[in-house]
């Protein structure tokens, strides 16, 4: 009876364990204020998604996604200033098996990178002065 009970925990325990692996994260992110800051990490095993919006007269996003080559990673970051000399910084890292990323800014001094490691990546910045 112990052994049965023993071989079933485990197995419980084993499905847990992979079933968790294979997790997907998701995360949004809305700012209102004169400076805004942002950080998002995420790991996941089948899918990361992470937004962030912000509008203020200083504005900082960082978006880092991780996981294996079955990962969807999806990364929105929008930034909107709000004085005439706005400041919008914005940074997304992503590592998967499929990247895509979109950074819009509307600002005085737009700062925008991305770096992206997988099979299909895809990538757009749109920047705007006033």
């Amino acid at each position: 009876m112990r052994i049965t009970y023993f071989i079933a925990t485990v197995a419980a325990l084993a499905a847990l364990t992979s079933a968790d692996a294979q997790a997907g994260n998701s995360a949004s992110v809305l700012q209102f204020g004169n400076t805004n800051t942002s950080f998002i990490s995420q790991s996941g095993g089948t899918s990361n998604n992470a937004t962030t919006l912000q509008f203020g007269a200083t504005n900082t996003a960082t978006t880092l996604q991780t996981g294996s080559l079955l990962t969807v990673n999806t990364s929105v970051i929008g930034q909107g200033g709000t004085t005439a000399t706005a400041s919008n910084t914005a940074l997304t890292g992503q590592v998967g098996g499929s990247n895509s990323s979109l950074i819009g800014q509307i600002g005085a001094n737009n700062m925008a990178g991305v770096g992206q490691l997988g099979i299909l990546n895809g990538s757009t910045i749109i920047q705007q002065a006033p």
